[in-house]
């Protein structure tokens, strides 16, 4: 069955409310399992892996959630994916589609009533609209993953409310490795990743643990690029043009960033 076009919804004329996850699906109907992917070790079997895991448990827990019955939890995420890993490839995708439109429609019901409740044995804590930017934000990074850079990549991944999210809702995770590698032993760090006409993102590290703010521009040097890749860059990934990304801080300060930025 053809997909929904991703810039329309059902009826052709009002915007999609997932042009993120519609593209993702698109595109990856020209993209064969084998293919190999920017997430280190990853085909592109193991990606659509990767989401359908997710996609299924989120199903799971919100349907549980509405039926009132004990929401399913994964307590060793790696051996979950093993299992979804060894599916026929054919048989993953078609999951993926129908998983996904189950998961957004579950919680469209759950957060009906208040999109900022947090849903009791629902993904992580999250309020249900931060889950729903979430997965948005996956399937728009994992869509980069599998072709890179190219124009409809560049619309969906400049998006502000998906910087936004990673601010507000997954700044600890995304700091992990790389404040790891320093051993907690680091000294105090300041940088700034700056897009035209557009909030700073500031990236800090103090007394060993970081964070990431929104902040208004100000006359400091700094890494000068353009949303999709600052959203790119903050998730530990380059555009494949060098020339997006200019830097105007001292080469041990933008060394540190790049470690701290390393991604997962």
């Amino acid at each position: 069955m053809a997909l929904a076009t991703p810039s329309a919804a059902a009826d052709g004329n009002a915007p999609s409310a997932r042009p993120e996850i519609d593209f993702f699906l698109d595109t990856l109907q020209d993209v064969p399992p084998h293919t190999l992917t920017a997430c280190q070790g990853w085909t592109a079997h193991e990606v659509v892996a990767h989401l359908v895991a997710g996609v299924e448990l989120l199903s799971g827990q919100a349907r549980a959630h509405l039926e009132r019955r004990l929401a399913p939890a994964v307590d060793d995420w790696a051996a979950h994916e093993l299992s979804y890993q060894a599916l026929d490839d054919r048989v993953l995708r078609r999951r993926l589609e129908t998983g996904e439109r189950d998961m957004t429609e579950l919680f469209e019901q759950l957060g009906a009533p208040d999109p900022t409740a947090v849903v009791p044995g629902l993904g992580w804590g999250m309020p249900v609209e931060e889950l729903i930017l979430h997965m948005r934000q996956e399937f728009a990074l994992h869509r980069w993953d599998l072709i890179g850079d190219d124009d409809q990549g560049a619309e969906i991944l400049a998006r502000p409310e998906l910087l936004a999210h990673s601010v507000r809702m997954l700044q600890k995770s995304l700091l992990a490795t790389g404040l790891a590698g320093e051993g907690g032993s680091g000294p105090d760090f300041t940088a700034r990743l700056r897009c035209p006409r557009q909030p700073d993102l500031l990236v800090e590290v103090h007394d060993g643990k970081g964070r990431f703010a929104l902040v208004d521009p100000d006359d400091s040097a700094a890494v000068e690029t353009d949303p999709a890749a600052r959203l790119l860059l903050l998730w530990g990934r380059r555009p494949a043009d060098p020339r997006r990304v200019r830097s105007g801080l001292p080469p041990r300060q933008l060394q540190r960033l790049q470690q701290l930025l390393c991604g997962f």
